[in-house]
């Protein structure tokens, strides 16, 4: 994979986007990271991505109105969810209807991500 690949990470946890930029990083692709959607939109008008990878639940903005702003203002660059509580997991679905290509339930293994990620970048 070439470094050309940008991929957003949206996640409160900074141990989750620590990892996935390590591993992500280590798989040849540039990535920038975000607390929650608030600063991932603002990220995306800074560098447009090629992906981004959400979580469902984040404080001052959730997954789902993230993926609501992104359609709303249309932007259309593919989307994975990911979840690891039990009332994001429900979301994962209906993230589907909001425009997510994929999604990754937490835990997740580092295969696990670069699969999906994988699939979601030849839509």
């Amino acid at each position: 994979m070439s470094k050309e690949k940008h991929i957003l990470v949206v996640d409160d946890e900074a141990s989750i986007t620590e990892m996935m930029q390590v591993v992500l990083e280590d798989r040849g692709y540039d990535i920038t990271t975000a607390g929650n959607g608030k600063e991932g939109l603002e990220r995306i008008q800074a560098q447009k991505p090629d992906l981004i990878i959400t979580d469902i639940s984040m404080p001052d903005m959730e997954g789902i109105e993230f993926l609501r702003e992104l359609k709303r203002n249309g932007i259309e660059i593919p989307v994975i969810v990911m979840s690891g509580n039990i009332i994001g997991r429900k979301f994962l679905e209906s993230a589907r209807r909001f425009g997510a290509k994929g999604s990754v339930l937490k835990p997740f293994s580092k295969a696990e991500l670069l699969q999906e990620v994988e699939r979601c970048l030849q839509l």
